[in-house]
């Protein structure tokens, strides 16, 4: 009798201890909850984290070109062209490679050819070695050679050759020569005959870093940190970039190209209506456009958005001038992005000027 007892007793706690199916399911249904409430909050952890590193980068790339500045006495070139053995034109290399000595990097730097273009196998070889300083840990269009995810201020364009003309203004998408001061006058071969400001010292006055020429004659255009007059924490600097540095498609793009659209940011050139910037064609509220505003160039190629860009929700890392770091909204209002990219902008009368006082009616 005892023993059926216990058998029974048995029997009925063994299927006391197991789950039922509904049971089972509950429980499997307070897991995915509890996973769904935590993931998204692991994944902002992250993000933070990621964003936090961003940041420290950009103000790494900051002090450096600020030793820099100190040392040489001026900031150095966007990038610097020269020619080849043949004679043609040919990229050399960009300000990262110039500041490399300053992130830890002189022993790179030491090999780095500098009388050699970025086609040189041996400056090929150390260009497509990918930095953590110039990739932020949110750039997904990373390829792991050669990254770049910071880019600086450009202005409004750079200057080419074009019909005699060795120091002409362009800008991007344009991609024609600009009117900048609004006279009728493009690209004179004859220095003096486009008026003061002329178009190159209006060019000056909206960007921070410029192309220049290296082992051959050319045009010197740079800034040093006095010359920013607009004031250093009003003045950006640096700003994310994702669409920069490497391409797949392009072999010799890196972080060392001195290409322009990889390399720097712009203020769109639909600011001036056709090219001309006079008072009636231009428009400083179009700075922060649906062309060339912030982020607008996620979904373009590499080396064809050459404006501000990141993965961050919202807006964008940028460098000011006295190496501070902040985020800007890409909803930032145009007038102000605008003013916050120039770097002379309240020197200039006219149509480009900062300072809506010195504008007119404009």
């Amino acid at each position: 009798m005892e023993k059926r007892t216990n058998n029974r007793t048995s029997a009925t706690t063994a299927v006391r201890g197991a789950f039922t199916m509904i049971e089972l399911i509950v429980v499997l249904a307070v897991i995915a909850l509890l996973a769904a409430l935590l993931l998204p909050a692991v994944q902002q952890s992250r993000e933070s984290a990621r964003r936090i590193q961003c940041v420290n980068n950009l103000r790494q790339l900051g002090l450096a070109l600020h030793a820099h500045g100190t040392q040489f006495g001026r900031l150095p070139a966007l990038g610097y062209m020269g020619l080849d053995s043949s004679g043609s034109v040919a990229p050399y290399f960009g300000w990262t490679v110039v500041i490399l000595p300053h992130l830890e990097q002189g022993n790179r730097y030491q090999k780095w050819n500098l009388s050699k273009p970025l086609s040189d196998p041996n400056n090929q070889t150390i260009a497509l070695t990918t930095l953590p300083v110039f990739v932020c840990p949110s750039d997904t269009s990373t390829t792991g050679k050669g990254d770049l995810s910071y880019v600086a201020n450009a202005g409004l364009g750079w200057t080419i050759a074009f019909n005699g003309a060795n120091d002409c203004p362009i800008g991007f998408p344009l991609l024609n020569p600009l009117d900048l001061n609004g006279n009728g006058i493009r690209c004179p071969t004859s220095s003096g005959t486009d008026g003061f400001p002329s178009d190159q010292d209006l060019l000056a006055m909206t960007g921070v870093f410029f192309l220049e020429s290296t082992g051959v004659p050319g045009v010197s255009r740079h800034h040093t940190l006095d010359t920013i007059t607009d004031g250093l924490s009003n003045t950006v600097l640096l700003s994310e970039n994702i669409r920069a540095g490497a391409d797949p498609l392009n072999p010799l793009s890196s972080w060392a190209t001195p290409d322009p659209l990889r390399t720097g940011f712009f203020l769109t050139s639909d600011i001036c209506r056709g090219g001309s910037c006079s008072a009636a064609n231009t428009s400083e509220a179009v700075a922060n456009g649906l062309s060339g505003g912030i982020n607008t160039g996620l979904a373009r190629a590499e080396g064809e958005a050459p404006w501000p860009s990141s993965k961050h929700q919202g807006g964008v890392n940028v460098c000011l001038a006295d190496g501070s770091v902040r985020f800007l909204s890409e909803r930032v209002a145009s007038i102000v992005y605008y003013a916050m990219v120039t770097s002379r902008g309240s020197d200039i009368r006219g149509a480009l000027a900062d300072d809506p006082g010195a504008q007119g009616d404009h």
